[in-house]
């Protein structure tokens, strides 16, 4: 858990948020800049660009079973959430595998008037129960370029089930290859279908030159689909630190 700080992407960027990142995720992207919540074998590490193998149970990395109590406990140390409500982001990871475990932690939040913003790969439907205390879903489908297979990364039955649900927003991160993601991303939005006023692509890139370049080189073309751009904001703020 980490806060207060700004939402970096999507269409809450900039806005005043608390994050909880939680541990696993199904999918393996080569560009993850949080594999610390997953890549805890040296298959899974092999898998991303650095090939480091984390210990879940480094105390450096939070990775550690925390009861509801705990993590509202924690999140009250971090900002007022009580009477100073707030957006709280769940992400990971990948938060939709644990929708059991966090449902009576978001029922809480949403009962104190937070909203809750959940980050998702968009490979997992929400539950009913789950989705009754979700403001906003900020779903990533990811791409080729993500180094993942065709079968794990694309679920169109989940995207349209996000979708229908009216609280989602679609981020697909783009590289300097933006040409082939463009046509891919275009492909899923027709095939879903995304309405276009929902979907924004992301340039992908741990410093704010690659995101600056990659943004100029794709905005143009995104903007003629209809789509909006995001940028990584907490890169050019804080230099991709993983606790702000």
């Amino acid at each position: 858990m980490f806060g207060p700080t700004v939402q970096g992407e999507g269409s809450a960027a900039g806005r005043h948020c608390l994050f909880v990142r939680v541990f696993d995720c199904p999918l393996e992207c080569t560009f993850c800049d949080t594999a610390y919540t997953w890549a805890v074998t040296d298959e899974k590490a092999a898998k991303t660009r650095s090939g480091r193998r984390y210990d879940r149970d480094d105390p450096a990395y939070g990775l550690k079973f925390m009861e509801p109590d705990e993590i509202l406990s924690g999140l009250r140390k971090l900002w007022d959430i009580q009477t100073r409500p707030t957006i709280i982001v769940v992400s990971g990871g990948e938060p939709m595998m644990q929708q059991q475990s966090l449902l009576p932690v978001l029922q809480q939040l949403r009962g104190w008037g937070n909203e809750v913003h959940i980050e998702t790969a968009g490979t997992i439907t929400p539950t009913a129960a789950f989705d009754s205390v979700v403001t906003q879903y900020n779903v990533s489908p990811k791409l080729a370029n993500s180094g993942n297979q065709l079968s794990k990364r694309y679920k169109p039955a989940v995207l349209a089930a996000l979708r229908d649900t009216g609280k989602a927003w679609f981020k697909f991160v783009v590289t300097e290859n933006h040409a082939r993601d463009l046509a891919e991303v275009d492909h899923i939005v027709a095939d879903v279908p995304l309405r276009v006023q929902r979907v924004m692509v992301m340039p992908e890139g741990s410093d704010g030159p690659t995101n600056i370049t990659t943004a100029q080189q794709v905005v143009d073309a995104a903007l003629a689909r209809g789509y909006g751009l995001s940028f990584r904001a907490h890169v050019f703020l804080w230099n991709n630190d993983p606790d702000r």
